[in-house]
């Protein structure tokens, strides 16, 4: 029997064989499209434009809790520079100009081009200094980094200004790609050379993460981490807070407050005024929101990771700030566009007139695709999207944690907002939204607290507001200084401590030579 199967198998091998082979074959396929997103690949995790070259494959990475940064060198200068115009320098020897004619990055090489002899074109001297400013020398002779005032993005919120911030949320990871690649365009522009490693992305499926230990660094230990590392640039301090520490437990231990250490002590910095010409703040004012950008899209995406932590929810606090202040930054924007049309241009001949004029020319297009005609319209759409964002936090933050700081913070932005419109109806909404704090439950911190008691004790003293009238001029002037002198208390910290590690001023005695 046995020999008659061997003989059939052997006078048919050559069926069985292409039989065999037919069903691995398939077997494989079909291994493979019911294991990969898409059946012709691996897809992209951004948008398939951001890629120069198809048979390139680039992704971007979020690792967290493992090396992406420079190390862990601690040492170095804002922006990576020694001195005033080296940033934006570029060695554009052996750029691949042609790769990336025609497509979606073609318009920024052409400022990169265009920026590239910015610095001999046009004067860069410092004049009209106020005397005893008090503003220090350092300050005043500091880097800025004009090309990329022009080349990257100041107002890294307006493009997505009128979206519903869960849509931001959707898509971080996709614009925090685009950012990265072209950061990457940039560098290779600059160093004339193609050194970037290729971006991946990894993530970690729901059930496979690993437990996580929570971080334990008192107060003082980060307060000299953060002091030590304030002169590197941002992206290369949040790069190396990322690699660093977040791999810890986003809801014990130290980190929540840690991610708060980092942003407000500092990537969050003051500008100073210094000139009568105002086109200086302006430059000053742009540098900070130009520093932020990378903060936005790195804290967006890991947002997306851990919203619905307490980490999550420092991180939300932080994007409502960045917010304000680029509706601050707007309002230069507005001032600098009118000055630069009064003024004759034989005046406007130097780098932060031309810096502004071409940011002016770069974003007009766009404020005007978002009807972002007027401080009233920024303010007004600034305003909606910062409550979003608070009211994503609220939803969102665990255990209520922080809920008083945020209905504090909530109260402003509708008090200040209805003082600049004249509107009572925000006023009342506003002491409606600060009547809830005392009934919340103390979970995490209340920073707010000290100048919350002095407010609840005004309108204690104002008793029941029940329509705009109930407002009295005293109750407006009471809650507005409350709420001014919380601002200047916080800047006048924050000006002592930059002053001292990154602008210090020049002792007495070396100023008379001794």
């Amino acid at each position: 029997m046995f020999g008659s199967l061997a003989k059939i198998f052997f006078q048919n091998r050559i069926l069985f064989a292409a039989y065999f082979s037919i069903v691995l074959h398939l077997t494989f396929l079909i291994y493979s499209f019911n294991h990969s997103d898409s059946p012709y690949g691996k897809t992209l995790c951004g948008p398939n434009w951001i890629y120069a070259d198809e048979e390139e494959e680039k992704s971007f990475s979020i690792s967290f809790g493992k090396e992406i940064g420079d190390g862990d060198s601690e040492e170095g200068v804002e922006s990576d520079t020694t001195a005033e115009g080296e940033t934006g320098e570029p060695g554009a020897d052996g750029f691949p100009k042609g790769k990336y004619e025609g497509g979606a990055w073609e318009d920024l090489v052409k400022d990169l081009e265009s920026t590239s002899d910015l610095r001999k074109k046009f004067k860069n001297n410092l004049e009209d200094l106020i005397p005893n400013s008090g503003v220090s020398d350092s300050y005043m002779k500091r880097n800025r980094d004009y090309e990329d005032i022009i080349v990257k993005e100041v107002f890294p919120t307006v493009k997505t200004i009128h979206d519903p911030f869960r849509v931001d949320l959707k898509e971080a990871d996709d614009n925090l790609a685009i950012h990265k690649e072209r950061n990457r365009i940039i560098e290779e522009f600059r160093k004339g050379e193609e050194s970037s490693p290729p971006i991946t992305m990894t993530r970690t499926k729901e059930g496979e993460s690993q437990p996580r230990a929570p971080l334990a660094m008192a107060k003082p230990d980060r307060q000299r981490y953060l002091d030590r590392t304030i002169k590197q640039s941002k992206e290369k301090q949040l790069d190396d807070f990322i690699s660093k520490f977040m791999g810890y437990d986003p809801d014990k231990g130290d980190l929540s407050e840690f991610v708060r250490d980092l942003y407000y002590e500092n990537l969050q910095r003051l500008a100073f005024q210094f000139s009568t010409d105002p086109t200086y703040f302006a430059i000053d004012y742009f540098q900070e929101n130009l520093n932020k950008e990378d903060f936005l899209r790195q804290s967006l995406a890991l947002l997306s990771e851990h919203l619905g932590t307490k980490v999550g929810t420092e991180i939300l606090f932080t994007i409502e700030n960045i917010y304000e202040i680029q509706s601050y930054a707007l309002k230069r924007y507005f001032e600098s566009e009118a000055l630069l049309k009064a003024l004759p241009a034989d005046e406007t001949k130097t780098l932060r007139h031309e810096t502004l004029r071409r940011v002016i020319r770069k974003m007009n297009p766009i404020l005007k695709e978002k009807k972002l005609r007027s401080e009233l319209d920024v303010q007004t759409a600034y305003v909606k999207k910062r409550l979003d964002i608070l009211d994503t936090l609220i939803k969102n933050s665990p255990k209520k944690y922080r809920w008083k700081d945020a209905y504090f913070q909530k109260g402003v932005v509708l008090w200040e907002f209805g003082k600049y419109k004249g509107d009572k109806q925000l006023l009342i909404e506003a002491i409606q939204t600060w009547s809830k704090i005392p009934s919340l439950p103390n979970e995490g911190d209340f920073l707010y607290q000290s100048i919350w008691e002095r407010m609840e004790w005004a309108l204690k003293d104002a008793g029941p507001i029940r329509s705009g009238d109930d407002i009295s001029y005293q109750l407006e002037n009471q809650l507005d200084m409350t709420i001014r002198f919380r601002r200047n208390e916080g800047m006048a910290k924050k000006n002592e401590r930059e002053e001292r590690l990154l602008w210090p001023k020049k002792s007495k005695k070396s100023e008379n030579g001794n």
